[in-house]
């Protein structure tokens, strides 16, 4: 294998076999008067086969430089693990990205060798008195599962039956059936596929936060560093093991950089983060429930801070004066002055994917989320938020959703569902709450702290509030907006394309688009 995609060109990709020899090469930019660093892997790293593992040992210990970790990266696929496992996994912001198994696109409904896809008792610690309640309680969710997509998509094919069902591409164009684009194979399957994922959508309420997932990760050493020290210090034991599982397969990729989780500092580091994990001063002084209300902003900064923020950031990068210099003169500009610039800035947008400028990043807003777990999942993907989240329970309450709701026999069954999982969660709870968590349905509501810049709060609602997104985080958007408008009134124009428009079959433009695309191929 080359170790580089070209030898005389300023940019070329680097192509050695081991990733950590890339990282380590990398790293050697900062520290080498070589011109070109293939010369320099010719000479230092070519003919010596550690010598990549001997340079971060040096680095970490003669200079204590962490960051070189960050230039070694790994593939990896974790399979076979809870929805209580892979909320923990994702919580890492930076230096990992993800792709997991989707409730919204994959079916629950069929056994694997027999079994349901939800975690064995013993691997999540199920204490051994209710290891037995354990199955049978999640081999009767997975068949409720199953009836209910089965009821629901009944239920949706009947209120939206295909022959009176109107196609429209994401640009607004009608699509009939009979023209050069609607022909009859292709408009029919968009329409299943979009009934199918309503139905998911709908039915993904009354999965377990046992059901197995699978993750794909890409990331660097460090911060898989970081996900170990979380896994270990979890408390949960199916995290313990995944750990065990995972060091020694990175130790495979960067044993160095790996190996210094379990060194005398990264030890101390680990007893550090478990002491600050159960240290909590005022536990049990809060009675009462959550309040209901599903989003309450808690604070921002007032309407006027706002604009001067954004627009003194916004001129600092275009102008001669200091910050200071700016901000003053943005501030003693007439309120109508500042919202002409701002909507000037606002207008140059022609879709979602333009994004705000980075000066919109200054402007913060805190929020409480009360939403379902299920939906919590949706919303931890947008790793530029800080997120502080309670232990899962169902102490909070949960939802139902709405085609369920009407469906008599499916709701009623459905309740009974979440009162079971209620009565055996509080059971198992008076013996090991971090256990209990495998009882909780996405249904339960998972109350979250969410603090997001104004940039980010307008890419999250406006991609959030799109047709094919699920509609808890559609709601969740707009209400989100709702509540910023009326605190900054002033910056009411930056949500230009938040989607207020609610659909029934919301992929079905989506979907429509692949079918034509896929008969034109």
């Amino acid at each position: 294998m080359d170790s580089f995609s070209n030898m005389d060109k300023d940019v070329f990709l680097i192509t050695c076999e081991k990733m950590i020899d890339r990282g380590a090469l990398m790293s050697r930019y900062s520290r080498t008067r070589e011109l070109d660093i293939r010369t320099l892997w010719d000479k230092e790293f070519a003919q010596v086969p550690d010598r990549a593992e001997k340079f971060y040992e040096r680095v970490f210990l003669e200079y204590g430089d962490e960051s070189v970790a960050e230039l070694a990266t790994a593939q990896v696929g974790i399979q076979n693990v809870s929805n209580v496992l892979s909320k923990i996994i994702e919580e890492s912001r930076i230096g990992l990205s993800y792709l997991e198994k989707s409730s919204r696109y994959v079916s629950y409904r069929e056994k694997r060798n027999g079994k349901y896809l939800f975690i064995d008792p013993q691997r999540a610690g199920i204490p051994s008195k209710f290891q037995e309640r354990y199955e049978e309680f999640n081999n009767r969710i997975f068949e409720l599962y199953r009836e209910i997509l089965t009821g629901v998509s009944d239920y949706i094919h009947e209120k939206n039956p295909f022959e009176s069902t109107r196609f429209y591409l994401p640009n607004g164009k009608e699509v009939k059936l009979g023209e050069k684009e609607g022909e009859e194979d292709v408009l029919k399957k968009a329409y299943e596929s979009s009934v199918r994922s309503r139905a998911l959508d709908e039915t993904r309420f009354i999965l377990p936060a046992s059901t197995l997932t699978n993750i794909g990760m890409s990331g660097n050493a460090r911060a898989f560093s970081h996900l170990l020290e979380r896994l270990k210090t979890s408390g949960l034991k199916e995290a313990g093991e995944l750990y065990s599982e995972l060091m020694s397969e990175l130790k495979l990729v960067f044993p160095k950089l790996i190996e210094n989780v379990e060194n005398p500092h990264g030890l101390e580091n680990l007893d550090y983060l478990t002491k600050l994990k159960n240290y909590a001063p005022l536990e049990g002084e809060f009675g009462g429930s959550i309040p209901r209300q599903k989003i309450e902003l808690l604070s921002c900064d007032n309407d006027e801070v706002a604009l001067d923020k954004i627009l003194a950031s916004y001129n600092f990068e275009r102008t001669d004066g200091d910050y200071g210099t700016v901000y003053s003169h943005i501030s003693g500009l007439t309120k109508q002055r500042k919202v002409e610039m701002l909507d000037k800035i606002f207008s140059l947008r022609t879709n979602r994917r333009n994004k705000l400028d980075r000066s919109f990043e200054h402007v913060h807003y805190t929020f409480q989320v009360n939403t379902n777990f299920g939906a919590f999942r949706d919303l931890q993907r947008h790793r530029s938020l800080t997120i502080q989240r309670k232990r899962l329970s169902t102490a909070h309450g949960y939802d139902i959703p709405p085609i369920i709701s009407v469906i008599e026999g499916l709701s009623k069954r459905y309740v009974e569902a979440l009162t079971e999982s209620n009565e055996l969660y509080k059971q198992v709870s008076s013996i090991d709450p971090i256990s209990a968590q495998y009882f909780v349905l996405f249904a339960h509501i998972q109350p979250v702290l969410v603090t997001l810049n104004l940039r980010e709060l307008v890419y999250l609602t406006e991609l959030r509030s799109t047709p094919q997104a699920h509609f808890d985080l559609r709601q969740i958007s707009r209400d989100m907006v709702r509540l910023a408008r009326q605190a900054n009134p002033s910056l009411s124009r930056a949500f230009i394309f938040l989607n207020e428009r609610e659909e029934e079959l919301g992929r079905l433009s989506a979907e429509l688009r692949k079918e034509i695309k896929l008969k034109n191929q």
